[in-house]
């Protein structure tokens, strides 16, 4: 996964110093300077920025802002880009401002000439805060299957056969014989029937475990300190008048 960083210039030159500072120190995936221009917006949003982000950008290049943007390959330092970025900003220029002063006149119409000069950047942080997620904990619920030994009572019917011989005493004539066929070979046969118990399983849902995710909103004060450069100037020894201080 890449990561974007961005920096904004009033200058061109301002930018151009930071793009050639990056690209002598830090290996980019991209970099490049965008401006207000309809093919530097077009291009702009070819990369994945927020909405937020893209909305400050376009309304600052809209402005006569230049953008600086650096993507950063898989496994890249993204805070090394803005170490850099943070210390070319901090440089001075590299091309001395040589040009001679308004001639300062005096008592003996005399005129001075800046021979020498020296620049100190005066720098204040700015604080800004982001976010990023953190996982801070979580549920899990897993569900395994147990075997319960029940024990139900069901009533079963079965059939028992059985024979028996009961004395008898009396005259059979011959036109029940011949109907009933008494005299003649005879089979017969009662089926004795029992039950037994089928089982047959049912599924019902008792109950449901439900788990959902909401989110909340919260302001939270951060408290960092800043830094910033704070000057003091105080004169040497020699010549009072020489010493001029400029607001």
């Amino acid at each position: 996964m890449s990561s974007i960083v961005t920096a904004l210039y009033d200058t061109r030159e301002e930018a151009d110093r930071a793009l050639r500072s990056l690209n002598a120190e830090v290996h980019l995936a991209h970099a490049g300077i965008y401006d207000g221009t309809r093919t530097s917006l077009d291009a702009l949003r070819r990369f994945d920025l927020t909405p937020e982000e893209r909305g400050i950008c376009e309304g600052k290049l809209a402005t006569g802002a230049y953008l600086l943007l650096a993507q950063v390959g898989s496994g890249g330092d993204p805070d090394r880009i803005i170490r850099v970025l943070e210390r070319s900003a901090a440089e001075p220029s590299r091309a001395p401002d040589l040009r001679a002063a308004p001639a300062r006149t005096d008592a003996r119409q005399e005129s001075s000439t800046v021979v020498a000069e020296e620049r100190l950047p005066v720098i204040e942080e700015e604080l800004r805060v982001g976010t990023r997620e953190v996982v801070r904990g979580g549920a899990r619920v897993r569900t395994r299957v147990e075997e319960l030994p029940v024990t139900q009572e069901v009533e079963l019917l079965e059939e028992f056969v059985r024979v028996d011989k009961r004395p008898a005493n009396r005259r059979v004539g011959e036109q029940e014989l011949e109907q009933a066929g008494l005299l003649r070979e005879r089979v017969i046969e009662i089926a004795q029937v029992r039950q037994e118990a089928v089982v047959h399983k049912e599924a019902f849902v008792r109950e449901e475990i439900v788990l959902r995710k909401t989110t909340t909103r919260r302001v939270e004060q951060i408290r960092e300190t800043i830094r910033r450069t704070e000057v003091e100037t105080e004169e040497l020894g020699g010549d009072a008048a020489g010493f001029e201080r400029s607001r």
